[in-house]
């Protein structure tokens, strides 16, 4: 195996751990009304969730009965991890219960969570944060470039937090990124039978599953399609159907599941639950929400020290810069739709009555376009100099430190006070060591050893040691490759000018 597959498989083997080390509070309101869509539909086969309603306030009514407020994309990818976990625990113990009528949801509804969120945020975190490395190796980055925006990506952006919950934010923007990952590779190749089929309709139903995820993915997606449809205008008309038609039913075979879902609750397949949200009545106004975006809402998402992005990852201050080089190698149609998702989720998050996200640490609804900006920083690192490298590794070092306080204290905190939310609320719980959000095997193994009796903040050790030494092999790896060119025959034929397939 080559370097560049053996360094694949220990950044998933860094970032699946990290992501499993924790799990956020698995009782708040927006992961409840997930799962327990997902346990009624394991048990009775139904989409309602009466039996939860007192728990959550993230719900919808209709007709007498309750159901989700969100879309049902996560709660639909975790029956399969839901079911064994269940499977699990009714061969094991007699009497399981997901709800009791004095504490609300149990420990075993908790051990559900726990299997779901592996499987759904966090895998979709670890292949996004691949994506990302092979796509920068296929831009003409490093391997250096591409280690680093990958793990910029993984552990230096509340990514890794949200990775750790069961919200939809990262499985969201993972579809859409590997959506767009999968469009480049065709649009970056020769004409391929085989593979464009696959990945056509590999690109069409990423895109679509982003929508059952999260509805306002639904632009972004149309926004890659139209990218993808401008860049292969000079294709021949055969290949251009060879790639279109199997998309097309990707997208409509995996859109299915939304649409069915809406019709079976309420007669009509565009019908969103979000209109009948009990409890958030300003959802009902203007589109679900949605006014004029408001300038101080969007000056407080990038810059305030309570929810400004850039103090939740200062590294992606870096990003801007890295776009110029992006546009200057060439690929301007990327840089376009990189830019312009970002400006969308910032227009959208800023004209939602809800812009907060309620219990959320940091701008949680900026998420998904996290992985679209870390991607050219692997370019900016690739053509640095030692200064600016050493400039990088600062930020990156406290972008990192940053969101290990995050995942380690709260990714739903409820922070009233306007003051800076570091300085005011995180260090002192992280500092204080109670509580941390550790996952339910990382918990056991603690709990059966020497370091049960100290400050829980210790637990960290054993990750930070874990990360610290793959993080090691990686750079052995990359310097005892040195020039070893990782570019595919495509690659170099695209470099030598003999590919005739453009990109923008």
């Amino acid at each position: 195996m080559n370097a560049k597959y053996r360094i694949a498989i220990i950044l998933a083997i860094m970032l699946a751990v990290s992501y499993g080390y924790f799990l956020q509070n698995p009782l708040n309101w927006n992961s409840v009304p997930r799962l327990a869509l997902t346990i009624s539909i394991i048990e009775n086969g139904s989409l309602t969730i009466d039996r939860f309603k007192d728990y959550t306030q993230d719900l919808a009514y209709y007709e007498g009965s309750y159901y989700t407020d969100k879309a049902p994309g996560m709660s639909f990818m975790a029956l399969p991890s839901a079911a064994v976990a269940r499977y699990y625990l009714l061969s094991k113990y007699k009497n399981v219960k997901w709800v009791s009528l004095f504490s609300g949801p149990t420990p075993e509804f908790v051990f559900l969570e726990q299997w779901a969120t592996v499987t759904t945020s966090g895998l979709a975190a670890v292949l996004t944060a691949l994506a990302i490395y092979f796509l920068a190796l296929r831009l003409g980055a490093g391997a250096g470039g591409a280690v680093f925006a990958a793990l910029s990506y993984g552990l230096a952006t509340p990514a890794w937090g949200w990775a750790t919950a069961f919200f939809s934010h990262t499985t969201a923007g993972g579809c859409l990124f590997l959506g767009l990952t999968a469009i480049y590779y065709m649009l970056d190749s020769r004409a391929c039978k085989k593979r464009d089929v696959l990945l056509g309709f590999a690109s069409g139903a990423l895109l679509s599953w982003a929508v059952v995820v999260e509805l306002p993915s639904a632009p972004v997606s149309a926004m890659i399609a139209v990218y993808a449809l401008y860049s292969a205008r000079g294709w021949e008309r055969e290949r251009i159907f060879r790639v279109v038609l199997p998309a097309a039913a990707g997208a409509a075979l995996f859109i299915l599941p939304l649409l069915t879902y809406n019709y079976v609750i309420t007669g009509d397949i565009l019908t969103s639950m979000y209109g009948y949200a009990v409890y958030f009545p300003e959802i009902k106004e203007g589109f679900f929400g949605l006014a004029t975006p408001k300038v101080d809402v969007l000056t407080s998402l990038l810059f305030s020290d309570k929810y400004g992005i850039f103090w939740f990852s200062p590294l992606l201050l870096a990003a801007v810069l890295s776009l110029y080089f992006l546009w200057r190698q060439g690929r301007k149609g990327l840089t376009v739709i990189i830019t312009a998702t970002a400006l969308y989720y910032l227009l959208l998050n800023s004209s939602f009555a809800y812009w907060t996200g309620g219990g959320s640490t940091g701008p949680r609804y900026l998420t998904p376009m996290l992985p679209f900006l870390c991607l050219p920083i692997a370019l900016l690192w690739t053509v640095a100099g030692k200064m600016v490298k050493t400039v990088l590794l600062a930020l990156f070092g406290l972008s990192f430190a940053l969101n290990l306080v995050c995942v380690s204290v709260f990714m739903t905190l409820e922070y009233e006070k306007d003051l800076n939310i570091f300085t005011y609320a995180m260090f002192p719980l992280f500092l204080n060591g109670e509580n941390l959000q550790f996952s339910l095997p990382i918990r056991w193994l603690f709990s059966i050893s020497a370091l049960k009796s100290h400050n829980n903040i210790l637990f960290l050790i054993p990750l930070l040691l874990f990360l610290a030494v793959c993080a090691f092999y990686l750079i052995f790896t990359i310097r005892k490759s040195g020039g070893e060119s990782w570019q595919s025959s495509d690659e170099k034929a695209n470099e030598d000018g003999e590919l005739k397939d453009s990109v923008i």
